[in-house]
């Protein structure tokens, strides 16, 4: 961090290291080239577990080798795999989990998952985290695929029931159209 004021990507694991940590089980739905992933096993360590995701498979593998260069993989299962489809996994309750949304950085900027598959990805993640829980956000409403993404989520947000979940958006005003960090504490 070169500034008191960290990027967007720095804040989530700011957030993610004060809800989780040694022996708790993560989920990073989007493993991208595998920074949040590695950062969530270490932050877990050996006793925990990380459930990563990512829908293209160069992202797995890259996340893989990540893992694997660091120590990291016993921890941690990658899935290649859309993040709708975490309701089909048998995942402990999680303690916290981070969605990283866009295109992989580098990667084919066609391939996105789109708002219904996040939408349907955050529902089932909910409802896998124990009470208290924390997901953290990273929307990149800069580009359309990303604009789709975050109008999705902030629909999706102002309908949430407060009983179930509570939010939190950080915004950085200074930049028009700079990525946004979302926070949703389940109810406890």
């Amino acid at each position: 961090m070169n500034s008191l004021i960290p990027r967007a990507t720095e804040m989530s694991h700011l957030l993610l290291a004060l809800a989780a940590g040694p022996g708790d089980t993560v989920i990073d739905a989007t493993a991208g080239w595998g920074r949040d992933t590695c950062f969530l096993a270490a932050l877990v360590g050996e006793t925990g577990q990380v459930w990563s995701f990512d829908i293209q498979e160069q992202a797995c593998l890259a996340t893989e080798e990540a893992l694997t260069a660091q120590g990291l993989s016993a921890q941690t299962r990658v899935i290649c795999d859309d993040h709708a489809h975490i309701a089909a996994y048998d995942i402990p309750p999680a303690q916290a989990a981070v969605f990283n949304l866009g295109w992989l950085p580098g990667g084919d900027h066609r391939v996105v998952s789109g708002g219904a598959a996040l939408i349907q990805a955050m529902e089932a993640v909910l409802d896998k985290m124990k009470s208290g829980a924390v997901i953290v956000v990273v929307a990149y409403p800069g580009h359309e695929a990303g604009a789709e993404e975050s109008a999705a989520l902030m629909k999706w947000l102002a309908k949430l029931p407060a009983a179930r979940a509570q939010t939190m958006q950080i915004t950085f005003p200074s930049r028009e159209l700079a990525p946004q960090v979302i926070v949703i504490e389940k109810h406890r």
